[in-house]
């Protein structure tokens, strides 16, 4: 099926931009100069996916994409732009006016993902708008009264979860027994099915079986009374969900140097600067935009490329490239801008002339020189407290009862960690015993090995984290100072929060003794040009990553992104491991730790023997 993608910008050069990256994928493409023509085609046409630009002459693109999604509510909205009111953007993403943001330059490789997701999501939109017929598709669904309470579960759905119809009959939607999301969230969508609207957005089921499944839910009325709630696995995704926050980072100056140290090649040799510079007036933010994906194409998207002024733009080129290929760069550079542009209905021709700069001898640190040369402020990087050694990671769940726990593999497939499971242990009385009977099995088959164990903040209220590391502590007395051993993974909300609560909760958590891991790194806020600036230890990778890593188009760049993780020392862990494809992915990327049903379910802890060199299975 070939999809239809509507591009809407008063600038032709932009739309020439995107026609020419996406001229391999098999697209029908429309073009609207202004919102009044994008309404036209939308009227005479089907289409799946509209780019359009915010700033134009008459309607904005936040005003076209509120009517497209009354006009054309399936078709999905990406906003792209270089300059936007920031509160009207959130407010308008969180009505569910538009789906995605993308901030200007943008990265090739990562709108075309943006973009072949956007088809994906509009596919769910669409079969959302055919109710009639939704509950004796494949596509796994659930009607719902306006309470949200469970009235019908289709077969697809049953199966997915590994329970009856009757085991979910009479359940709240947004309920612990059947999805892990927050409160908030009930609200927001709540909001605006009342409204009219489908809401679309990740999911987070679980069933009675307490197993997660992460899904991409689109949820619509159905009269005044019922709800329809259908989804997409996001197994079945070839690409990670990306935060508009995401974008909105790339704004700041700060944006650039997590970029430098992500790109950063720490070798005995200094990396390069390869300056172009467009001489004259300073030019125009699309403008600068378009230069900037030709530069893309003329290096193939080889080397990290930074703009701190619209006319100029900064290659990073590593201490390991030799001059001949430094010399090759500069004639693509050179043949690829004797093409002409057009800009504002005109043809122009751009001279851009390319210098090579190297670190000044008086500048001890290179990175303090390329945040001179990028204009932001230096900055003393704070020294780390926590060890300095690639294999000794860890990350955060919590307990219950039974004294079970999810063993947490290496790449030999040694058991090295604990996972705590989700339920809560009766009360905070429990947390000893717990850890004492781990603690004793643990010491008797794996003597060699330091215990540690994981536990998931987003699962467990922040005094439960307390009470077992404080448990945790008084089991091993000056644990804390050297690393109790436990390792927490917070969101990424708490992670960036700027909020003296979080602040303080982190600060706490490091007092304890604890180590921070950042969850589900692939979706949402934090990207990887911020993650190696964090004060982190480790990530913990969203489902879709590794999935999404089987694209070949996409398997290099993630790979490095991998790569540079473990060169600033970071833990990578990948949980719920259930299919084999994810599996391949995490040992040919060289993932540290791996859990999952495919390699343990939970066990109790005389099981533990199991995984031991002298275990035996009886």
């Amino acid at each position: 099926m070939q999809h239809n993608i509507l591009l809407v910008d008063d600038e032709a050069g932009i739309i020439h931009a995107i026609r020419r990256m996406l001229r391999a994928e098999p697209l029908s493409i429309h073009e609207a100069s202004n919102g009044d023509e994008a309404l036209a085609i939308l009227a005479r046409h089907d289409i799946h996916l509209m780019v359009t630009d915010y700033k134009m002459p008459g309607m904005d693109g936040l005003s076209l994409c509120r009517e497209t999604r009354r006009v054309s509510p399936t078709t999905y909205r990406l906003l792209l732009s270089g300059q936007v009111d920031y509160s009207e953007l959130r407010r308008a993403w969180a009505d569910g006016d538009v789906h995605r943001f993308v901030a200007k330059p943008w990265d090739n490789l990562l709108l075309t993902m943006d973009i072949k997701e956007g088809l994906k999501q509009h596919a769910l939109l669409d079969r959302m708008h055919q109710l009639g017929q939704q509950l004796q598709t494949q596509q796994p669904t659930l009607l719902t009264d306006s309470n949200w309470i469970v009235r019908l579960a289709n077969a697809p759905m049953c199966r997915a979860l590994q329970c009856n119809e009757e085991d979910l009959l009479g359940v709240n939607l947004f309920a612990q027994a059947l999805s892990a999301m927050p409160v908030t969230l009930e609200t927001e969508v709540t909001r605006q099915v009342e409204e009219g609207k489908t809401w679309l957005g990740h999911f987070n089921l679980t069933g009675p079986s307490q197993q997660k499944h992460q899904a991409w839910m689109a949820i619509a009325p159905l009269g005044e009374q019922y709800r329809l709630c259908s989804c997409n696995w996001v197994s079945e995704d070839l690409n990670p969900d990306r935060d508009i926050n995401d974008e909105l980072k790339r704004y700041s100056g700060e944006h650039h140097l997590q970029r430098l140290q992500q790109a950063a090649d720490l070798a005995s040799r200094q990396p390069q600067l390869m300056v172009v510079s467009l001489p004259g007036d300073p030019i125009s933010m699309d403008l600068s935009a378009m230069c900037y994906e030709r530069l893309q194409a003329a290096t193939d998207d080889l080397y990290e490329i930074y703009s701190p002024q619209p006319n100029t733009f900064l290659i990073l080129l590593p201490a390991a490239v030799p001059h001949t290929q430094t010399e090759s760069l500069q004639e693509n550079i050179l043949q690829d801008f004797n093409q002409a542009m057009n800009y504002q209905g005109q043809n122009l021709m751009l001279a851009p002339e390319i210098s090579i700069e190297e670190k000044p001898a008086d500048i001890t640190d290179w990175s303090e020189w390329l945040r001179m040369r990028l204009g932001l402020q230096s900055m003393v990087k704070p020294a780390e407290s926590e060890p300095d050694t690639p294999d000794n990671p860890q990350s955060g769940r919590k307990s219950h009862s039974q004294h079970n726990a999810l063993p947490v593999f290496n790449q030999l497939g040694e058991l090295v960690a604990l996972q705590v499971p989700a339920e809560h242990l009766a009360g905070s009385s429990d947390w000893p015993a717990w850890i004492a009977d781990m603690t004793v099995i643990w010491r008797q088959h794996f003597n060699n090995r330091e215990l540690q164990f994981i536990i998931t903040a987003a699962e467990h209220p922040d005094e439960g984290i307390r009470q077992f590391a404080t448990a945790l502590n008084t089991a091993n007395p000056g644990a804390a100072e050297a690393g109790n051993g436990l390792t927490v993974i917070l969101g990424e909300d708490c992670v960036l929060s700027q909020a003296e609560e979080d602040l303080s909760w982190r600060d706490e958590l490091r007092t304890l003794g604890c180590r921070i891991f950042i969850a589900n790194f692939g979706r949402s806020f934090v990207n990887s040009r911020q993650l190696l600036g964090l004060p982190i230890q480790g990530v913990s990778l969203a489902p879709e990553f590794l999935t999404h890593m089987r694209n070949s188009k996409s398997l290099p760049q993630s790979r490095r992104l991998l790569q540079r993780m473990h060169d600033h020392k970071l833990v990578i862990y990948a949980p719920n491991m259930d299919n084999t494809e994810s599996l391949a992915s995490a040992h040919q990327s060289n993932v540290n730790w791996l859990s999952g049903n495919l390699l343990s379910a939970v066990v109790s802890s005389d099981q533990l023997a199991w995984f031991s060199s002298d275990g035996e299975i009886g």
